[in-house]
């Protein structure tokens, strides 16, 4: 299959999707947390349910996760790019799925 650089965008000029810029900026672990856990930062049990949702994007195990440190400092430089890919298409679910539709 051969692929284009061509663009389906408002601007004609340009030679690659926005989306593909934006993917390559990293997303750090917290800024993740911050917009897909729901349970608020100040309450119990959101540390655990941050590790849950990192965990769930990386495929790594939470106990991996929980050694990264309290802010996550440790992590390591590739996750952040996962992370960015995982918040992408959690971004598309909620625009393009109803929300009756099965999560599993």
């Amino acid at each position: 299959m051969v692929r284009t650089n061509w663009a389906i965008d408002s601007n004609p000029q340009t030679t690659q999707y926005r989306i593909d810029a934006f993917s390559d900026l990293p997303l750090e672990p917290l800024e993740y947390c911050k917009r897909w856990v729901d349970v608020p930062p100040d309450e119990r049990g959101y540390r655990k349910a941050c590790l849950a949702a990192l965990a769930e994007a990386t495929g790594l195990s939470e106990r991996t996760i929980g050694n990264w440190g309290q802010n996550f400092e440790r992590r390591p430089n590739y996750v952040v790019h996962i992370l960015r890919m995982a918040d992408m298409l959690n971004q598309i679910r909620k625009i393009v799925l109803p929300p009756d539709y099965p999560q599993k």
